[in-house]
């Protein structure tokens, strides 16, 4: 009889191997203002824009398909010299008497969806210009996210006190001095014994021990306690009040508010989660975006934004003839399946129950996005986390029922757990790739362990949404939301493969299902053909999970050294591949 582990291994370790990732990191200069030689930077009175071209062009990474596309969509000009007439405004705006005007520009980061610019005035004065890349979002979608975005940080900084760059200036679309949307904010930077720097820098996974990764962790749930402490009214996102419409503005996003200055200031309206936008449905009114007040209502609408996209990209005619359209009738059929099981994934549990609770969700609750005084550790234990901590990116962030939230993706892990390498069995045999894929899993079996045990001493009342069962329920919600047709039109097997266990896990939750909600003997037989098809596609991918991103150095590395030659389409891809 085969062992269970050797089962395990054999699954795991060599038909599906762990999907490897690369975290971006975020680049800080020792020096805030650029030298003569950095090609980086631009200067508020020299250069004509036509100069300044490459200071808005993405340099940080390539893509190993579609290059050029993807650089164009994250290309950010804009009118340097507008940049003094904002800060004269919002500096008037202060009564500060004294002029100053703009030296330089600096770019700082190139993000995942911004690009950011530390912008050094004559008077010593610092600040950060975030401007969001065009992408495949509509100006509407882009207004909403900025509005929201900014309404959700003054939320969090005047209510619970949060460390937050207070936004200085912004606005949500093009007209204004500098011609692009942008956000406008205090620079964070080393001041008096403060020695401030990037929480990941803090952050490895898997090196040392778990108390050594513990202060991290704590970090994280800290600033989770101040983000989960309000109990909103419904599902939607945050706004100020005269950003929603009108039907909206009588209804308070929370109760029991005393401070006369908050109870006007904020209203719930429209999510600006990203599936909810999705290219062909991003349009104010394309799709219900809520806000709603029952989860039920909320899953549902998940569900009908997808199916909407994908029946809109179905009915063009050059996707219809594409391989993507070859695929997209069995997007629709499981998005339709989920459709029907979705309002059934709700933990059977009274409405009332923090499980169901309407939570604010930070979409980007990771170390990168986290600024920390890292001289204040003094014993490295779980009580003695880094001191000031500040979270910058706000966008995309929602309300949501609390059990969907799940883990932040740094230390999400939904592969079979391993405690330790002695669980596997001749472990001390394995290949070395096997070794590595082993001792990944044990750390980030560890990794997911050690922040549910922060989550059951922080939040008592929230430690079930990481039972088994709950897990299970919020898998196919978390596979549907994360889905990417553009990379691959493949990947929906990953959602048929997350309902189909839902369905033979027999969760009470969907007992009694009619043939709509149900997988066929048949079907799962199919599945499980093109899953194996799946998997080596997968397997053969460079940078699968990264969407075929890679970091412009490694980038450069592999094309010079051969690991990556270009085939007949101008794609980039491993030496052989078909």
């Amino acid at each position: 009889m085969v062992s269970m582990i050797r089962t395990i291994r054999s699954r795991l370790l060599f038909q599906k191997p762990v999907r490897s990732f690369v975290t971006s990191r975020v680049r800080f200069t020792q020096d805030n203002k650029p030298s003569a030689g950095d090609d980086h930077f631009t200067t508020i009175d020299s250069s004509s824009e036509d100069e300044r071209d490459q200071f808005y062009r993405y340099t940080w990474g390539s893509w190993l398909k579609n290059d050029k596309a993807e650089k164009d969509k994250r290309y950010t000009p804009f009118s340097v010299g507008g940049i003094n007439e904002i800060v004269r405004q919002f500096r008037n705006q202060k009564d500060t008497v004294a002029p100053s005007s703009v030296v330089s520009i600096a770019s700082l980061s190139e993000g995942k969806h911004h690009r950011i610019y530390l912008i050094n005035m004559d008077d010593g004065k610092q600040y950060i210009l975030r401007i969001p890349y065009p992408l495949d979002l509509s100006w509407e979608a882009r207004r909403a996210r900025m509005q929201s975005e900014v309404a959700t940080m003054d939320f969090m900084r005047k209510k619970w006190g949060l460390l937050i760059p207070e936004v200085v200036s912004w606005h949500p679309t093009g007209d204004n001095p500098i011609e692009r949307e942008f956000i406008m904010m205090e620079y964070i930077a080393p001041e008096g014994n403060r020695t401030m720097a990037n929480l990941m820098s803090r952050w490895d996974p898997m090196a040392g021990s778990v108390a050594s990764r513990a202060p991290v962790l704590r970090v994280v749930i800290d600033l989770m306690e101040r983000i989960l402490a309000t109990r909103f009214n419904g599902y939607g996102s945050l706004y100020y009040t005269a950003d929603v419409d009108s039907a909206l503005q009588d209804k308070l996003p929370y109760d029991g508010e005393e401070n006369p200055e908050f109870v006007d200031r904020w209203r719930l309206g429209p999510t600006v989660e990203s599936c909810f936008w999705q290219n062909g449905i991003d349009h104010v009114g394309s799709t219900d975006r809520g806000p709603w007040y029952t989860p039920q209502d909320y899953l549902a609408a998940v569900a009908r934004a997808h199916i909407m996209a994908y029946r809109t990209l179905l009915s063009d005619p050059m996707v219809g003839t594409s391989e993507l359209g070859l695929y997209l009738p069995t997007w629709l059929d499981t998005y339709d399946k989920y459709a029907y099981i979705a309002p059934r994934l709700i933990p059977d549990v009274p409405a009332d129950s923090d499980l169901l609770s309407p939570r604010l969700c930070h979409p980007d609750m990771d170390p990168t996005n986290i600024l920390v005084d890292v001289g204040s550790l003094t014993g490295g234990g779980i009580e003695n986390p880094y001191s000031s901590p500040y979270l910058l990116d706000w966008e995309g962030s929602s309300i949501k029922p609390y059990f969907l939230h799940g883990a932040p993706k740094f230390v999400n892990y939904n592969g079979y757990k391993i405690y330790k390498k002695e669980e596997v069995e001749s472990y001390d045999l394995l290949p070395e790739q096997q070794r590595r894929q082993v001792d990944y899993m044990i750390a980030a079996t560890a990794n997911q362990f050690s922040f549910e045990f922060l989550v059951k001493h922080t939040f008592p009342t929230l430690i079930n949404a990481f039972s088994p069962h709950v897990k299970a329920l919020r898998d196919p919600y978390r596979v549907a939301t994360a889905s990417d047709y553009k990379y691959h039109p493949l990947e929906i097997v990953d959602l048929r493969d997350s309902l189909i266990k839902a369905q033979q896990a027999q969760l009470p939750e969907l007992k009694d299902l009619d043939a709509k909600g149900v997988f066929t003997e048949q079907e799962i037989e199919q599945h499980d053909q093109i899953t194996v098809e799946w998997d080596k596609i997968i397997q053969s991918s460079p940078f699968y999970s990264t969407k075929g991103w890679v970091p412009q150095d490694m980038y450069e590395q592999l094309v010079n050294s051969g690991e990556l030659v270009k085939d007949a389409k101008g794609n980039y891809v491993r030496p052989g591949a078909d």
